[in-house]
């Protein structure tokens, strides 16, 4: 895919490895990306995130203005399923790099939106194995509106490039951010290399953690809330005392909703309580390297749990593609 803001990105990109220690030419492949979109009156779209894939390694949210038909579609989804994740994702024939929308080269582009995700127990071989597998093409999912709508980027809040020399923290920081009575929340990832200069290179484990809060904390001024404002969690501990590299993230979404849990400003202070909303995404599958996917422990009644690789509710059958509605794709690819 050639990029439409570097005529030259192509020719150096297939030139160099983006995993090389030094490229020749530091670029991103124009990809589609997927944004959860998260809130009601103000709508956001949060970055799902990969550690494995230069064009995903970015924790990035924006400010969105859908259209007026589109973003009444939105509520009446979100209002009938409020824990489903709601994902816009731009059009094939618009592809971008994450930074043109982090760095206002991009202010607008053509997209759809869908809801949940395809089972990936039903996903063809060749599709689980794809390196740049989109699991919200046309063939898989179908999307909610029958047109492309213009998408306009009103503000960034957050666009945050991974290095992968930082380590995980001994608790997990959150960035808090909203508006109004609304207010959500997302893990503050990293995407530390795990391998070493002998092996591929490996990133991880960590956890992305995308989900909304009952309702805007009292005790954020708005003008802060607005612009996010980063906390830790005391109940989520990352590193086990006394053993340096030992990670332990969770496995089960750590707040319930309607649950209250504790945060501490700055990850210092006295805590302040804010209380759960929904929980759209959480789990390591997707930003963790296959290679360092935390393993269930055999022994724990919970390893049948899928939230222990990751928590996305799955697509209504509505919303899956027509040729998927009436094969079994497991069933034609088996031998027997």
């Amino acid at each position: 895919m050639e990029s439409k803001h570097d005529p030259k990105a192509t020719e150096y990109y297939k030139k160099s490895s983006l995993n090389m220690n030094k490229p020749k030419y530091v670029t991103n492949m124009p990809h589609q990306h997927a944004l959860i979109l998260v809130g009601y009156e103000t709508v956001y779209g949060v970055h799902m995130t990969q550690y494995h894939h230069e064009e995903h390694k970015y924790q990035m949210i924006l400010e969105l203005d859908l259209p007026d038909h589109v973003k009444t579609r939105y509520q009446e989804i979100r209002k009938t399923w409020p824990e489903m994740p709601i994902i816009l994702c731009n059009d094939i024939g618009d592809p971008l790099m994450v930074p043109d929308l982090g760095g206002g080269t991009c202010r607008n582009f053509d997209a759809n939106f869908f809801v949940g995700l395809f089972p990936l127990d039903l996903l063809k071989p060749e599709e689980e194995e794809s390196m740049h597998f989109f699991p919200w093409s046309a063939d898989i999912m179908k999307p909610v509106m029958d047109e492309m709508f213009k998408v306009i980027v009103k503000r960034v809040v957050l666009f945050r490039p991974f290095n992968h020399q930082e380590l995980l923290p001994e608790y997990a920081n959150y960035i808090i951010w909203g508006e109004g009575s609304e207010a959500h929340m997302t893990h503050w990832q990293t995407a530390h290399r795990t391998s070493d200069k002998y092996n591929a290179p490996a990133y991880g484990p960590d956890y992305d953690h995308i989900m909304s809060l009952k309702y805007a904390p009292d005790w954020v001024n708005p003008s802060l809330l607005r612009a996010g404002i980063t906390v830790s969690v005391p109940s989520i501990r990352l590193r086990v005392p006394g053993k340096k590299r030992k990670v332990e993230i969770p496995s089960t979404r750590p707040f319930h909703y309607n649950k209250k849990f504790e945060v501490l400003y700055r990850g210092i202070g006295q805590p302040y309580e804010v209380k759960a909303g929904h929980t759209f995404v959480f789990g390591p599958q997707v930003s963790t390297s296959p290679a360092v996917m935390p393993v269930p422990d055999p022994s724990d009644p919970k390893n049948e749990n899928p939230e222990l690789t990751l928590f996305m509710a799955p697509a209504p059958k509505e919303y899956w593609a027509e040729q998927r509605l009436t094969t079994n794709v497991k069933d034609e690819t088996n031998d027997d």
